[in-house]
């Protein structure tokens, strides 16, 4: 786990979101839709928060990911809770984790989305972003072949053998603190979409800048966040729909 990671609180942000909170079932959802956008979508991107859960800066995220044409739903996977990290530290972190994002339930809460997306908006075709721990998420959904493709940002700990079982493209999005993804990319390197797999390092920028932990009103870091979409929307352009080829 990146040292930002516990011990970079989250940025201020005075950003008013321009989507809406959903109950699917018993869970919270931010959606975002394309300007002018009714029913139904065929694509939709599912974005997984970071510690800090549904932070201003993630839903940002997602109304610039709607304007390039998608469809985007955060999940409150944590249920109203947030972490809080430099009060506490690593070991409070990651027992936040744990008893707030339990593997089984956040992949029912992820499934339930795509099930609700489809009925309710015609979605046929699901991308995937996740920041810190919603990278973590990442690296098992892109085994569930719902996912056409799956983009990892300042991402938590990954394991190389979870991709062993990757049924789409992924690509990584690392900060300078973040692991090397190449030798996850290596884990695919014999898939049918290995050339379709990604990496781009932001090593000027810690750990969390492309979420909460950004302060957004600095011109650098906004520039960085702004690659960071254009870089997903060129990824989920050219691969959302990959399984069903």
């Amino acid at each position: 786990m990146s040292y930002s990671c516990y011990t970079i609180s989250p940025a201020k942000s005075d950003y008013v979101p321009i989507g809406t909170i959903e109950k699917f079932n018993d869970l919270d959802v931010y959606v975002s839709k394309p300007k002018g956008e009714s029913k139904p979508s065929k694509k939709a991107i599912l974005v997984c928060h970071d510690v800090f859960g549904y932070h201003p800066n993630t839903k940002q995220f997602c109304d610039l990911l709607a304007k390039a044409g998608y469809i985007v739903a955060l999940p409150d996977y944590f249920r109203g809770k947030t972490a809080q990290v430099q009060s506490q530290g690593l070991q409070a972190l990651v027992k936040f984790v744990l008893e707030n994002f339990p593997a089984e339930l956040v992949m029912n809460d992820t499934l339930n989305v795509i099930k609700h997306l489809s009925s309710e908006y015609g979605a046929e075709n699901f991308g995937f972003v996740g920041f810190c721990t919603g990278g973590v998420l990442g690296s098992k959904l892109c085994a569930v072949k719902d996912f056409d493709a799956c983009v990892l940002i300042h991402y938590g700990p990954l394991q190389a053998e979870n991709f062993e079982k990757s049924q789409c493209p992924v690509a990584f999005l690392p900060s300078r603190e973040d692991q090397d993804p190449q030798p996850f990319v290596d884990a695919m390197k014999d898939k049918p979409f290995a050339e379709k797999n990604f990496q781009k390092r932001f090593s000027d920028m810690d750990h969390g800048f492309a979420a909460s932990r950004g302060n957004w009103n600095d011109s650098l870091i906004f520039e960085k966040v702004n690659e960071v979409i254009e870089i997903c929307t060129k990824f989920f352009n050219d691969n959302l729909g990959y399984n069903s080829y």
